[in-house]
């Protein structure tokens, strides 16, 4: 408390007025427009980048499995069963020895990659599977996939006949 030239205390009210609350009101609300869908956006393109890397380590996991192990090694989407090969690379995707497509076992599967809910992809050659040779080649399942999550921009990721995976710097219009 102060007191005033006449020695009454007076107390000191503080707030806001109510012209301070509706610029502040607007001022948020102005925020939260331009911010949620850039927040939301976001959450797509972190879909995309976390399918682009589930795809990236379920292919490298292939390769170097073929090449480490001598033997033939396959990614392929799975079924719920995770007992044979699908054609919807959307679904799991398995990293098995050999290049099985039906009845696979459990001692086939190497790894699981399960699968991501937001995003959608699609495989250019239409092939249950890519098998990598010994040698760590991928002769014959080479081409794109395209990765894209709802109304946003997607990714492509190609596949070399040499079994090497890149991202295609042109956006893949989904």
């Amino acid at each position: 408390m102060s007191a005033n030239n006449n020695g009454v205390p007076h107390t000191r009210i503080q707030g806001f007025t109510l012209i301070e609350l509706i610029i502040a009101l607007l001022l948020i609300s102005a925020l939260a427009a331009w911010g949620v869908p850039n927040f939301q956006a976001l959450g797509r393109n972190t879909a995309v980048t976390a399918d682009i890397n589930r795809l990236q380590s379920a292919f490298s996991l292939a390769r170097n499995t073929a090449i480490t192990q001598r033997e033939t090694a396959t990614v392929c989407p799975t079924n719920q069963q995770r007992n044979s090969c699908t054609s919807d690379w959307s679904n799991a995707l398995l990293v098995i020895k050999g290049d099985a497509i039906n009845q696979i076992t459990n001692s086939d599967i190497i790894r699981v990659f399960p699968k991501e809910q937001a995003t959608t992809i699609t495989y250019n050659r239409n092939k249950r599977r890519v098998s990598y040779s010994t040698l760590g080649h991928a002769n014959g399942f080479n081409g794109r996939f395209y990765i894209c999550a709802a109304s946003a921009p997607g990714k492509v990721l190609v596949l070399s006949r040499l079994g090497r995976l890149r991202i295609d710097e042109t956006p893949a219009d989904c």
